[in-house]
């Protein structure tokens, strides 16, 4: 199955959009700020499904260092996400990938999982940087890819948007 990529800053809130305009629930994750003393330090991974037993949701995986300055929390993606990730191809649900970036892509239990779900039966929209376009075309088959980039004005999104969703309606 073709599955769909959206690059770029709004790349995550409109593939959010995607799935309320089609009002369809997907498996997956989102990540979802967090702040301390006002200020976003973070972001934590909630999974869409129930994470497995023993293990928490909305789990801490990106530190905020500095404004532009990332780095991410190998074991929160590797031993909780990636299992939970390899689980949600069974939950007959469309799959959110709601951010991916580079850096993410290192850990390999997590890539691993990511590359399970892209070439599974499931269709997957996935929000990622544009520094993480590179490595993913090249874990899957030019074919089984398409992309996009979202713009950076509302009406652009907008316009995306509405051609997302007849896209997206051939495969959910």
């Amino acid at each position: 199955m073709q599955q769909l990529y959206l690059t770029g800053i709004h790349a995550a809130s409109l593939a959010d959009q995607l799935f309320n305009s089609l009002n369809v629930r997907p498996s997956g994750y989102r990540l979802v700020p967090f702040t301390i003393g006002g200020s976003i330090r973070g972001e934590a991974m909630r999974l869409l499904l129930p994470p497995a037993a023993a293990m928490d949701n909305d789990t801490p995986c990106r530190i905020r260092l500095r404004e532009t300055d990332w780095t991410i929390i190998p074991r929160a993606l590797e031993e909780i996400a990636a299992p939970n990730l390899r689980n949600a191809v069974n939950a007959h649900m469309p799959i959110l990938l709601g951010w991916l970036d580079a850096q993410m892509l290192t850990c390999t239990a997590f890539r691993e999982a990511v590359v399970s779900l892209l070439t599974s039966p499931r269709p997957v929209i996935v929000a990622c940087s544009d520094d993480a376009e590179e490595i993913l075309r090249a874990l899957t088959p030019a074919d089984r890819q398409l992309w996009f980039p979202v713009p950076d004005s509302a009406q652009g999104r907008a316009a995306l948007l509405e051609e997302l969703v007849a896209e997206a309606s051939m495969r959910l």
